[in-house]
Formats: C-alpha cells, sequence, structure tokens
C-alpha cells in the first residue's frame, strides 16, 4: 500500500479577482458564525456578505438571491433564483415592499434553482434583482444588513465556525460574487466600492 495522504477537497472556482485585493483590510480577531440555516459539509465562498456585531464578535450571513429569469406578478408562485444560493424552506424573501414565504426549492436544473412560493410575490422582478432575507412575509425588513464580507472560502461544521472578515474593499466586480449584495447591504459598507 503506498504512503501519503489523499484530498478529496474541491478548490474555490476562481477565474479573477472579485476585488482589487491590496486594498482589502481585515477586522481584528476572529468571529464566531452562527450557522442556523446552513449546510454542515458546505463551504461559504469568499466574499459572502455578512452582518457582524463588532462588540460580541458574532457574525451572520446576510442571505441574498437573485432573479435568474424575469418574474411576473399575477398568479404565479415559481420564481428561478441563480444556483448556489442559501435560501431554505420557509424563509421570508422581500425587495422592501413586496414579499413572500418559500415553500419548496428544486435544485435539479444545472442553471437555476426553482422556488415555490406560499402566494404570489406581489410584483414584476426583472433579471438580476437582488432580494434579502426578510424577517417576515411582507419582505419589507430584511433580518440582517451586512456590515462585512466574508474573507475566505469557510467550511460550514457541525462545531464552532470561526471566520475573518473583510472590512473595506476597492474595485469590486459584482458579476463576480458568488452571492450577491442587497442596496441596504451597499448603504452599510461605506468602505467597500462597487464597480457599477
Amino acid at each position: 500500500m503506498s504512503a501519503g495522504f489523499k484530498y478529496n477537497i474541491e478548490p474555490e472556482p476562481s477565474i479573477e479577482e472579485r476585488y482589487d485585493v491590496s486594498t482589502g483590510v481585515r477586522r481584528r480577531g476572529p468571529y464566531k458564525l452562527d450557522t442556523t440555516n446552513l449546510v454542515a459539509g458546505t463551504y461559504l465562498p469568499s466574499f459572502t456578505p455578512i452582518a457582524a456585531d463588532l462588540v460580541k464578535k458574532t457574525a451572520q450571513v446576510a442571505i441574498r438571491v437573485e432573479v435568474y429569469e424575469k418574474f411576473t406578478t399575477g398568479t404565479n408562485t415559481t420564481m428561478k433564483i441563480k444556483k448556489d444560493s442559501l435560501a431554505y424552506v420557509g424563509m421570508h424573501i422581500g425587495d422592501g415592499s413586496h414579499g413572500a414565504k418559500i415553500n419548496a426549492i428544486d435544485k435539479s436544473d444545472k442553471a437555476f434553482d426553482k422556488l415555490t412560493l406560499a402566494a404570489d410575490f406581489g410584483a414584476t422582478l426583472q433579471v438580476g434583482t437582488v432580494l434579502f432575507e426578510a424577517t417576515a412575509v411582507a419582505g419589507t425588513t430584511p433580518k440582517v444588513v451586512a456590515n462585512s464580507a466574508l474573507y475566505e472560502r469557510k467550511l460550514i461544521e457541525n462545531d464552532i465556525v470561526l471566520v475573518a472578515l473583510l472590512m473595506r474593499a476597492f474595485e469590486i466586480e459584482p458579476t463576480k460574487l458568488a452571492m450577491p449584495f442587497h442596496a441596504k447591504d451597499k448603504e452599510k459598507l461605506p468602505h467597500f466600492q462597487f464597480n457599477e
């Protein structure tokens, strides 16, 4: 039997830098990540939006979904979103004025994930619209608002997960981000410059 180690770890796909790394400034110390509704054994990609409590040194993922195909309101309860979101069954999504509850998620298609909503969202949504995890079905208030970004790719475990966070970054390319930021996040990120 040959000696050595065999690693069965998929590297994070990365073609180009998501931001100018020379401008990145990290927050002091590790933060304890709240892993509620995150799947153990999966990875959070770098530059995931994070809501950090700077006093308690805790962090929570600001879950966002991006619309893959135009959603037309009416009696429509099926919404297509971009792959690899952190959406989960029972989550409320919103845009600040309208919202809905997610009843089911179909991840069988290679191009997109399909959400089955409890009721019609209440508004027509264009491709690329970013929706946030809302506190209630009305979708008016985000559950959390990001004030940081995840510094590096992180494995979610059934244990304490400590993460490093970015407090500043320039030349951010929104189209290269694995997880989108909502406009309400960008208001709380004065030291982040998005190329838009």
